[in-house]
C-alpha cells in the first residue's frame, strides 16, 4: 500500500508497507501481505485503517514528543489525529498526534537574524579555557533553530515577561532559609524570567538548592544549573554531595567531567528515606509553620538591623568621647528632664537652636516652654555655658540612644523567645528534609540505574533526564551535554555577571524559563575588545552588545522594572565592620549582617608602604605584568607577624591584587598554604583573612594603572572575600589624592578602628547619626515655624544637595544641615577673642557636605539671602569671621547668593575640585 496515502494499523503496529490490499467483510478484515499465499483474516477491532492524510510542514520547525525531540524527519503526515513520520532512511514511526510538540523557529525575523549573525561572527575569535579550539564557532554555527518557547527565543525578540501558574503552598526548604531567598523561590516560580541578586555572602547556594529541591524534586522538572566556570558549579556539587543528594545529579560540561561521570556512575542507598507519616500530612505541617515563621523570621531581621544601628553608634560614640575629651569642659551639674529619651534630647537642641536664631533665648514663652515640655529650669547656665550644655547634651543623647537600642533589641530577643523561632525553624527544615527524602525514595527506592554511556545516553535521554533530572555545566558546554533543541524546564545561570553573552546565550537556548543569578556590583566578565576590530558588524544594539554586556546586566537592561528582581539582603559572611564597608558603598545599606561582633575584635588593619616608587612594571619578555616588592616584603615581615592576625591555620589566610604579576610573586615567597591569587579569580571564594596589595605607587606608570585598580567591583570583591578580618597594603598617600574606591576603603577603615591620626587632627569628624537626626528635625521645624524666603531657600538648598548625592560620581558623600561651628573644631587655639566669643555664641553653618565613610568635612555651603546678609553690614562682619575661623582650619566654603544662578554647576565643580584633590 502507498504510505503517502493509507495507514494500516494491525494490532497496534504500522503494517502499511508490508500490505498489499484489504477487504472488510462485516466484522472481519482480509489482509493480503506482501509474498503473501493467502489473505490473513483479523478482526475489525484489532485493525485501524485511514486514509486521505495531510502533510504537516515542518520545515524549519522542531517537532518534541513529550519534550523530548525527534531528529532525521524527512516529513510527517497526519491521519485525523494519529501521525506518521518518515524519516530520512526511510524508516517510520506513529504517534498520537496530542503527544507531540511542533515548535516554530524564533529566529524568524531580520532582527533576530542580525543578532545571531553578530554572536556567530564574534565566536570565531573567541575560546573557551576547558573545550577544543573553535568550540563557541561550532556551536553557533550549527545554532539554526532557536525555539520560541525557549528563553532565548524570548531575548532576541524582546518579548515580554511571562507570568506562571503559581502556588504558594507545597514549598519546602530542606536547606533552611530566610525572607529574600523564599522571596527570590517565589519569583523564580512565578515568572519565566527572574533575577535573584546575591551580594557577597548571602547565600547564593543555599538558594539554588532550595530551588531545585523544589523543581527537581517535588514538581518533577529538569533543571540545568551552569556558570561560566566550573568552579561556581562545583560549589551546587558539593554541597548536594555533603548531604548525599548527588545520586540525581548529573555533573556533565566538558568532555573530561563526562568521562568522569559515566565510568562510575553514582550509587545510593536510600532505603532509611521512607517516611512513616504521609506527604499530606507532612505538607499541611509546613504549611501551618509558614506562617508563624514568616512573622518571625521578619522580627529576627529587624533585630539584625538594630544591632546594625547600635554598632554604628558606638563607634560613633567612641569618636564623640575622644573629642569630648579634649575640650576641657567646666563640670556641669545632671541636667533634669521630665523624660530623659534620646529623642527629647533632639528636639531640646532644636527649640534651644530656633530660640537663638530668632532671638528668643531670654524670653518667658521660650523658658515657659523648656519649663512644661522638659522640666528644664537652669535658664542661667544654658546662657553662660550653652555650647557645654549642649555637648554634654550631645553625650548623654549617645548614652540613651544605645540604651534605647539594647532595650529594643532585647524585646525583640524575648519575642523570638517566646515564639520559640530557633525551634520552629529546625522543625520546619526536619519536616521539608523529611519529604524531601521521601519523594526521593518514591522516586529511585528499588529502581536500577541504566548502565548509561558517554557516546550513547543522547539516545535514551528520555530515560537518563528522568533517572538525572538535574544536570550541571558550564554555559558554553550545555548544548553539548543534550541532544539538539532539548529545552530543560528551568536554567540556572550562577555567577552571572562573569557570564559573556556568547555563552550565556548558548545555554538559554536549552530552557523554557531562566533563574539569572549573581551580583552587578562584583566583576564582569572578562572580553577580548581587540575584537571589535574583526569584525564587520558594529551597529547592534547596546542590549545585545558582547563589549559592553555580560548575561546578567544584558536582561537587567532589556526588561528594567518588569523582570522580576530580589536582592538577598541577609549576610552571613564578613564580619559586620567588614561588609560594612560594602554596604555603604556599593549597597546603600541594604545589606543586614547575620555575622556576630565581639568587642575585641580588629577586623580592619591597614598598612601603609613607606614613602618611594616600589612598583616595577615588567614589559618585556613572555612573563610581564606589575608588582610591588615592597609591598610584598611588608606582607612577609609585617603582616604575617602581627600578633593581632586571626588565624588558627596559615591556610585561613588569603591573597589578593589585581595584578596577575604580583600573585606570581606572592607565590614564590609566601607559604604554600597561602592562596594566592587575583581578585577575578577570588570572586565566589572566601577565607578567614584576606591581605589585598594594591601595587600602584607615585610613579607615572603608577597613576596610569589607578583606573584599573581603582576600580568598584574590584574593590568590593577584595574586601568581601574575607570573613574575620581584612588587611590592605597599600602606597601611603597615592589613593587617597588620586583614586576614589581604594580612598574611601582607608578613610573606612580609618574611622572604624579609630585610627589616631584621624581622630586627633583639627578638623572634627562629623557625628552623622546625630545630626541627620537632628538635621531632619530642622527641615520639619523650619517648614512648620516660618514661611519667610530665608527658610525657603534653605529648604530649597537642602533638595539640591540631596539630588547631588543621589548621583553616582557622588555617592560616596552625605550632608547634613546647621552644624554648630565649634563641633567642626578640635580646638581653638588658633582663634583670637572676637573669633572666640562668636563661636561660642552658638554659630553654626548652613550645610556640611562630607566623606560618609569617615564623615570627614569636604564643604561647607552658606545660603546667604539679600536681605540679611548683603543688605545687613553686622551680618557681612559675622560672615568675615566665619570665613576666617573656616580659613584657619582649612575647612574649604562656598557660598551661594540667593540673588545668583547656576547653584548646581557651582556646587559640582567645587566638590569636582575637591575630590580631585582629596
Amino acid at each position: 500500500m502507498d504510505q503517502d496515502k493509507f495507514l494500516i494499523i494491525l494490532k497496534g503496529k504500522d503494517k502499511t508497507s508490508k500490505v498489499v490490499s484489504y477487504d472488510i467483510e462485516g466484522s472481519s478484515v482480509d489482509i493480503e501481505f506482501l509474498g503473501g499465499a493467502e489473505p490473513y483474516t483479523y478482526s475489525i477491532e484489532n485493525v485501524v485503517i485511514k486514509e486521505n492524510p495531510t502533510v504537516i510542514d515542518v520545515t524549519n520547525k522542531a517537532v518534541y514528543c513529550k519534550d523530548i525531540p525527534i531528529y532525521g524527519i524527512k516529513y510527517m503526515l497526519d491521519f485525523s489525529g494519529t501521525v506518521k513520520i518518515i524519516f530520512n532512511k526511510e524508516k517510520s514511526q506513529i504517534y498520537d498526534f496530542k503527544s507531540l510538540r511542533i515548535e516554530d523557529n524564533s529566529i524568524n525575523t531580520d532582527a533576530a537574524k542580525d543578532i545571531l549573525k553578530y554572536w556567530t561572527e564574534i565566536s570565531q575569535y573567541t575560546n573557551t579555557d576547558d573545550e577544543s579550539g573553535a568550540f563557541l564557532r561550532k556551536e553557533y554555527e550549527n545554532l539554526k533553530f532557536v525555539s520560541l518557547n525557549s528563553v532565548l527565543g524570548c531575548y532576541i525578540n524582546k518579548e515580554p515577561i511571562k507570568n506562571l501558574p503559581f502556588d504558594t503552598n507545597n514549598i519546602i526548604f530542606p536547606f533552611k532559609f530566610n525572607l529574600s531567598q523564599k522571596q527570590a523561590m517565589e519569583n523564580a516560580l512565578k515568572s519565566n524570567i527572574s533575577v535573584i541578586e546575591g551580594p557577597p555572602g548571602t547565600g547564593k547556594t543555599q538558594t539554588i538548592l532550595n530551588i531545585i529541591a523544589n523543581l527537581a524534586i517535588m514538581q518533577n522538572k529538569t533543571v540545568a544549573v551552569v556558570s561560566g566556570n566550573n568552579a561556581a558549579v562545583k560549589n551546587v556539587k558539593d554541597k548536594l554531595e555533603k548531604d548525599k543528594y548527588n545520586f540525581f545529579v548529573a555533573p556533565l560540561g566538558n568532555n573530561k567531567n563526562k568521562e568522569s561521570f559515566f565510568s562510575n556512575l553514582p550509587q545510593y542507598d536510600i532505603s532509611d528515606w521512607n517516611s512513616d507519616i504521609e506527604e499530606s500530612e507532612l505538607l499541611e505541617k509546613i504549611n501551618g509553620l509558614n506562617s508563624h515563621i514568616n512573622n518571625l523570621l521578619e522580627l529576627n531581621r529587624q533585630k539584625a538591623k538594630i544591632q546594625q544601628r547600635l554598632s554604628t553608634y558606638l563607634v560613633e560614640k567612641q569618636h564623640f568621647e575622644i573629642y569630648y575629651s579634649n575640650q576641657k569642659l567646666e563640670g556641669i551639674k545632671r541636667l533634669s528632664f521630665y523624660r530623659k529619651a534620646p529623642e527629647k534630647i533632639i528636639s531640646f537642641l532644636v527649640d534651644s537652636y530656633f530660640a537663638k536664631e530668632n532671638g528668643k533665648s531670654d524670653s518667658i514663652l521660650y523658658k515657659l516652654k523648656l519649663l512644661v515640655k522638659y522640666g528644664f529650669t537652669d535658664f542661667k547656665s544654658l546662657k553662660e555655658k550653652e555650647i557645654d550644655i549642649i555637648l554634654n547634651l550631645q553625650r548623654e543623647y549617645y548614652n540613651l540612644k544605645i540604651e534605647s537600642l539594647e532595650k529594643e533589641k532585647e524585646d525583640i530577643q524575648n519575642k523570638l523567645d517566646k515564639g520559640s523561632f530557633d525551634d520552629l525553624l529546625e522543625q520546619h527544615e526536619e519536616y521539608s528534609t523529611v519529604l524531601f527524602k521521601h519523594k526521593l525514595y518514591k522516586k529511585y527506592h528499588g529502581k536500577k540505574i541504566m548502565d548509561f554511556k558517554i557516546n550513547t545516553y543522547r539516545k535514551n535521554f528520555d530515560k537518563f533526564i528522568e533517572t538525572f533530572p538535574i544536570m550541571l555545566s558550564t554555559t558554553h558546554s550545555l548544548r553539548n551535554c543534550v541532544p539538539e533543541n532539548y529545552l530543560f524546564d528551568y536554567l540556572i545561570i550562577d555567577e552571572s555577571s562573569q557570564v559573556d553573552l556568547l555563552t550565556g546565550v548558548l545555554s538559554l537556548s536549552c530552557c523554557k524559563n531562566a533563574i539569572i543569578v549573581g551580583d552587578i556590583k562584583q566583576l564582569p566578565q572578562i572580553v577580548d575588545q581587540a575584537i571589535q576590530d574583526k569584525i564587520s558588524t558594529i551597529d547592534i544594539e547596546d542590549i545585545y552588545n558582547y563589549f559592553k554586556q555580560n548575561i546578567l546586566s544584558s536582561m537587567l537592561s532589556l526588561y528594567g522594572d518588569t523582570l522580576p528582581r530580589v536582592i538577598l539582603k541577609e549576610h552571613y559572611r564578613c564580619h559586620p565592620k567588614i561588609i560594612g564597608f560594602c554596604n555603604q558603598k556599593y549597597y546603600n545599606d541594604e545589606l543586614i549582617p547575620f555575622t556576630k561582633e565581639n568587642e575585641d575584635d580588629e577586623p580592619l588593619i591597614l598598612y601603609r608602604a613607606a614613602e618611594g616608587n616600589h612598583m616595577r612594571d615588567v614589559t618585556r619578555g613572555e612573563r610581564k605584568g606589575k608588582f610591588n616588592q615592597r609591598e610584598l616584603d611588608v606582607t612577609v615581615e609585617e603582616v604575617l607577624k602581627n600578633p593581632r592576625l586571626c588565624v588558627e591555620e596559615i591556610s585561613d589566610i588569603g591573597f589578593t591584587t589585581p595584578y596577575r604579576k604580583q600573585v606570581e610573586k606572592a607565590d614564590s615567597m609566601l607559604d604554600d598554604e597561602i592562596e594566592c591569587d587575583t581578585i577575578h579569580k577570588y570572586q565566589g571564594r572566601e577565607k578567614p583573612v584576606m591581605i589585598m596589595s594594591t601595587v600602584l605607587d607615585n610613579s607615572r606608570s603608577g597613576k596610569i594603572g589607578i583606573p584599573f585598580v581603582d576600580d568598584p567591583c574590584k574593590i568590593n570583591v577584595a574586601v568581601s572575600r574575607a570573613q574575620k578580618q581584612f588587611v590592605l597594603v597599600t602606597h601611603n598617600w597615592l589613593f587617597n589624592e588620586f583614586g576614589k574606591e581604594v580612598s574611601d576603603l582607608i578613610r573606612y577603615m580609618e574611622y572604624n578602628t579609630l585610627d589616631e591620626n584621624i581622630i586627633d587632627s583639627e578638623i572634627v569628624s562629623v557625628f552623622d547619626l546625630l545630626y541627620k537626626e537632628y538635621s531632619d528635625k530642622l527641615i520639619s521645624f523650619k517648614s512648620r515655624l516660618t514661611q519667610n524666603s530665608k527658610y525657603q531657600s534653605e529648604n530649597i538648598m537642602w533638595t539640591l544637595l540631596n539630588d547631588i548625592v543621589s548621583e553616582d560620581r557622588y555617592n560616596s558623600l552625605e550632608f547634613t544641615t546647621q552644624v554648630f561651628l565649634k563641633n567642626l573644631l578640635n580646638n581653638t587655639d588658633r582663634l583670637n577673642n572676637a573669633e572666640l566669643n562668636y563661636v561660642n555664641r552658638n554659630a553654626s553653618v548652613d550645610f556640611v557636605v562630607y566623606h560618609k565613610l569617615n564623615k570627614q568635612p569636604i564643604l561647607i555651603v552658606e545660603v546667604d539671602g539679600f536681605t540679611f546678609h548683603e543688605n545687613n553690614p553686622e551680618q557681612l562682619e559675622r560672615d568675615k569671621i566665619k570665613n576666617s575661623i573656616l580659613s584657619k582650619y582649612d575647612l574649604p566654603l562656598i557660598r551661594l547668593a540667593t540673588t545668583g544662578s547656576g547653584e548646581e554647576a557651582k556646587v559640582k565643580n567645587k566638590l569636582d575640585e575637591l575630590l580631585n584633590n582629596d
